[in-house]
């Protein structure tokens, strides 16, 4: 294990692995790959882009704060994982990470599942499209009304989180 310093404090450097990022990079605005898409950059003037298409230029256009998301970079990491895990796996995408009508039609057409753990996630789910077979219903606060929608829609899983919703489950299955 690491002894080296931790931001969040010396007991946190106990469970660091070896290697882990003893200080911060010598280059404050560098872009570490392990964190940014594979499509951010910076242009000749140091101004952030993603997709090729500046920042400035995007908040100009749709105000800030935005939430920017390149889909080919998505749907790259998309491919990549379900190639990771070949055809017979069931890959799921955690909704609960970023989710809208857009990113659930990527999903679709590069084969992942969606994991959704709120009714109004599963409703952007089946509004744009994803089967409901291939919707996992996750959470540990799902309502009697969530539960008979999940049901009713025919979603695929329902993750089931208490003995108590084992039997609310089934009684609404019924």
């Amino acid at each position: 294990m690491s002894r080296s310093a931790h931001p969040a404090g010396p007991r946190h450097a106990d469970v660091l692995p070896e290697g882990h990022y003893s200080a911060p990079p010598a280059d404050l605005n560098a872009l570490d790959p392990k964190v940014w898409a594979q499509t951010v950059s910076r242009d000749g003037d140091g101004v952030l882009t993603v997709g090729g298409i500046d920042v400035k230029s995007l908040a100009e256009e749709f105000g800030t704060p935005a939430y920017i998301l390149d889909e080919t970079d998505f749907r790259a990491r998309a491919r990549a994982w379900r190639t990771a895990f070949g055809q017979d796996a069931d890959v799921f995408y955690a909704g609960k990470a970023f989710l809208s009508r857009a990113v659930v039609r990527w999903l679709h057409e590069e084969g992942l599942n969606l994991d959704v753990c709120s009714g109004g996630e599963l409703a952007t789910a089946l509004s744009a499209g994803m089967p409901a077979d291939r919707i996992a219903f996750h959470g540990n606060n799902k309502s009697p009304a969530e539960i008979r929608r999940a049901v009713e829609a025919g979603v695929g899983r329902i993750v089931l989180d208490s003995f108590q919703e084992i039997a609310r489950v089934a009684h609404i299955a019924q």
